[in-house]
C-alpha cells in the first residue's frame, strides 16, 4: 500500500515539474515567431532579393541540421545545464547581431548560429522532459509539448503586426525572449538525464521500410518551409500590408497546429498511404486555389486557405512518420524518425532558395506552381507503390498517430514506443534492460 502511494503521489507532482522546460520552450517559440513572419519583410525593405532571402532561411535550416548531428559533443562535456545557458546566450547575441549586418556575409553566419543554437535547445528541453516524465504518461506529455510549441511559435508571430520591419524592435523581443528562456531551466527540480548521443541516420534503411514516409518528410521541407519564406514576400508583392501578412503567416502555424490530430485520427483508422494520397490531393486543390489569387481575394477566404494548406502540409510529416513505424520494428523506431527528421531538414535547407527563386525570375504565384509539381509527383508516387504492392497488410501491426513538431531527434527517444519491457518474477537475477522488445508480430518488416 505505500508503494502505491508513493507512485500515486509522484504521478501527481509530475506534471509540475514539466512547467519549466515547457515554459522555457514557450518563450523560445515567441522569440522565434517573432522572427517568422518579419524577417522576410525586413530583408525585402533592406533591398535584398527573394533569391537572396532564400539563401538566407538556408543557412538557418543549415544551421539546425548541424546542431541535430553535433550538438550532443558541444553538451557531452559540459552538461545540460551550462550548454542550455551556451546555446541560448548564443542564439541571442546571433538574433541583436543582426541589427548590425547589412551586409550578405554577416547575416548568413547569424542565421546559421540561429539555426544551430536553435537545435541544442529543443535537444536539451527534450532531454529533460524524457527524464521528468515516465512512459505511461509521456504520449500525454507529448501532445502538450506540441500544442507549446507551435501555440506560441503562432502568437510570437501576431505580437509582430504593428513593429516596424526596419527598426531594431523585433530584434529585441526575439532577444529578450530566448534569455528569458534560462530563467525557467534553473527551476528544474531533477537530477540530469543521461546526456544525449549522436543522430543515427539510416537513409537506405529507411527508404527499403516505407520510400513514401521518405518523401513525404521531404516534400513538407521542401514546401512547408519554404512557405515561411516565401509567403510573406508573395503577400507582400500581391499588395498585402504588414498587419496582414502576419495574420495570414499566423494562419499556417496555428493551422498547422490544429488540423493534424483530426487528420493524424483519420489516418488511424485507414491504410495510411490513402491518408498520404489524400493529403496530396488537398494540397494539390489549396495550391491551385492559391495560384488565383490577388488583392480583390477575400481576406478571409485567404486566411482559411492559408490555415488549410498549413494543416495539410504539415501532416504529411507526422503521418509520414506514424507510417514508417508502422512498417519497422520497435528497436528500429528512434533510428528510424531520426532519419526521417534528417531528410525533412535537407528539404527544409533546398525549399527557401527554390521557392523564393521562383517568385523572383517570374512571378508572386510561380511558388504554387513550384508545389503543384512537387506534391503530385509525390501523388502520383504514392498511388503507384499503393496499387503495385503484393502483400496483405490487414493484420500489420499500427501505432497511434501522434503529433510531434520538427525539433530535434531527441524528442523520439522519450516517444511512449519506447516501452519498458516486463520483467520475469521468477528469474530475479536477470538484467533489467531499457532496450524495447518487440512484439513477435512486430518482428517482421513491411517494405512499402
Amino acid at each position: 500500500m505505500e508503494h502505491d502511494s508513493a507512485d500515486r503521489s509522484g504521478a501527481a507532482a509530475i506534471p509540475w515539474r514539466v512547467v519549466p522546460p515547457l515554459a522555457s520552450t514557450a518563450l523560445i517559440m515567441i522569440g522565434a515567431g517573432v522572427l517568422g513572419s518579419l524577417l522576410p519583410l525586413r530583408f525585402s525593405a533592406m533591398s535584398y532579393s527573394p533569391g537572396v532571402i532564400g539563401l538566407f532561411a538556408t543557412a538557418e535550416a543549415l544551421g539546425f541540421l548541424a546542431g541535430c548531428l553535433y550538438a550532443h559533443k558541444i553538451i557531452a562535456p559540459v552538461g545540460l545545464e551550462r550548454a542550455y545557458a551556451a546555446f541560448a546566450g548564443m542564439k541571442a547575441v546571433a538574433i541583436l547581431g543582426l541589427h548590425f549586418a547589412d551586409s550578405i556575409p554577416a547575416i548568413v553566419p547569424l542565421r546559421f548560429l540561429i539555426g544551430l543554437n536553435a537545435a541544442g535547445l529543443a535537444i536539451i528541453v527534450e532531454s529533460w522532459l524524457n527524464a521528468l516524465v515516465p512512459n505511461q504518461q509521456r504520449g500525454r506529455v507529448l501532445t502538450i509539448y506540441v500544442l507549446v510549441y507551435g501555440l506560441f511559435f503562432g502568437l510570437g508571430q501576431l505580437f509582430t503586426q504593428n513593429l516596424n520591419v526596419r527598426g531594431p524592435e523585433l530584434l529585441f523581443l526575439a532577444g529578450i525572449a530566448t534569455i528569458l528562456a534560462l530563467v525557467p531551466m534553473v527551476a528544474i527540480d531533477v537530477r540530469a538525464p543521461i546526456l544525449p548521443h549522436g543522430v543515427k541516420l539510416e537513409i537506405l534503411k529507411a527508404l527499403r521500410t516505407s520510400p513514401v514516409s521518405v518523401l513525404a518528410c521531404l516534400l513538407n521541407g521542401l514546401i512547408l518551409t519554404a512557405f515561411t519564406t516565401v509567403g510573406p514576400l508573395f503577400g507582400e508583392r500581391i499588395g498585402f500590408d504588414q498587419r496582414h501578412i502576419v495574420t495570414l503567416m499566423a494562419c499556417v502555424s496555428l493551422g498547422g497546429l490544429f488540423l493534424q490530430w483530426p487528420i493524424g485520427y483519420f489516418s488511424d483508422k485507414v491504410d495510411r498511404r490513402y491518408a498520404l494520397i489524400g493529403l496530396g490531393s488537398g494540397v494539390l486543390a489549396v495550391a491551385a486555389a492559391l495560384v488565383m489569387v490577388d488583392r480583390q481575394t477575400p481576406f478571409l477566404l485567404l486566411a482559411v486557405l492559408f490555415a488549410v494548406f498549413g494543416g495539410l502540409a504539415e501532416s504529411l510529416y507526422a503521418v509520414g512518420v506514424a507510417h514508417a513505424n508502422d512498417r519497422a520494428v520497435m528497436a528500429d523506431y528512434v533510428a528510424l524518425s531520426s532519419t526521417l527528421l534528417f531528410v525533412w531538414a535537407l528539404g527544409a535547407a533546398i525549399g527557401p532558395t527554390t521557392g523564393t527563386y521562383a517568385i523572383q525570375l517570374t512571378t508572386p504565384r510561380a511558388f504554387f506552381v513550384y508545389v503543384i509539381a512537387l506534391t503530385l509527383a509525390f501523388t502520383l508516387f504514392t498511388i503507384w507503390r499503393l496499387y503495385r504492392r503484393r502483400v496483405d497488410y490487414a493484420d500489420e501491426a499500427r501505432e497511434d498517430f501522434l503529433a510531434y513538431p520538427q525539433t530535434s531527434p531527441e524528442i523520439y527517444a522519450w516517444l511512449p514506443y519506447h516501452r519498458e519491457p516486463a520483467r520475469d518474477e521468477t528469474a530475479p537475477d536477470a538484467p533489467a534492460s531499457d532496450a524495447p522488445v518487440p512484439d513477435a508480430h512486430e518482428a517482421k518488416k513491411f517494405p512499402l
